[in-house]
């Protein structure tokens, strides 16, 4: 049977599994250009390719990190080890939260890492509200229908255009998953925030009657 205590090791594990793997995947990032690693972009795509009599969808591309422009490159540099510095540092804190969470799940410092997430994810919405205009400036750097009639034979024909990315929780296309989990943050934060409340008023009630008797 999974009991709470089984729980917290098993989502402890995952955790601590996901930070390594991240932390791997940083220092890989650091280290790609003395390990000569290769990178590439993945843009969506909406395009249908017809070579040899067949038709075939293509969804998306992988432009090599290498052939796109220096501005292209160095932003999708910073901007990915940002990105895995984060997660890094989130990781991390789900570490502690969860295991000071079955302890002492009333903790102050459980509601104050539920605000601190629910801030970030609302920092992150406001940063997908730009996110229709890097997909365009990504498309007019890197041209990607353009780089797929570079390695396709001449009788090929590629007909589409670029899409945007999209999520399975989008409006406009618009991200709304980080606004999402910083509602879901906001309603735990207040209710260990109240439960603690109560347990403090409780607490100094027994030590009222401890005094009275």
């Amino acid at each position: 049977m999974l009991t709470p205590a089984r729980a917290q090791t098993i989502l402890s594990f995952m955790l601590t599994v996901m930070l390594v793997l991240t932390a791997l995947a940083l220092l890989l990032l650091l280290l790609g250009s003395l390990l000569q690693t290769t990178f590439s972009l993945t843009l969506p795509l909406n395009a249908t390719l017809d070579v040899a009599g067949g038709q075939y969808g293509l969804s998306s591309v992988n432009l090599p990190l290498a052939d796109l422009p220096v501005g292209v490159k160095a932003a999708w540099m910073v901007s990915t080890a940002l990105l895995l510095t984060g997660l890094i540092a989130l990781l991390w804190g789900a570490r502690q939260f969860t295991r000071r969470l079955l302890s002492d799940p009333f903790h102050p410092a459980n509601a104050r890492d539920l605000t601190f997430a629910a801030r970030l994810a609302l920092s992150w919405q406001g940063l997908s509200l730009l996110a229709p205009l890097v997909n365009r400036w990504l498309i007019a750097q890197t041209h990607p229908l353009d780089a797929l009639n570079r390695q396709f034979p001449a009788d090929a024909v590629i007909s589409g255009r670029e899409a945007a990315l999209t999520t399975p929780f989008s409006i406009l296309g618009v991200d709304l998953t980080p606004l999402l989990i910083a509602a879901v943050c906001v309603l735990f934060a207040a209710a260990l925030t109240q439960a603690a409340h109560i347990r403090e008023q409780e607490r100094q009630l027994r030590a009222e009657q401890e005094l009275t008797v």
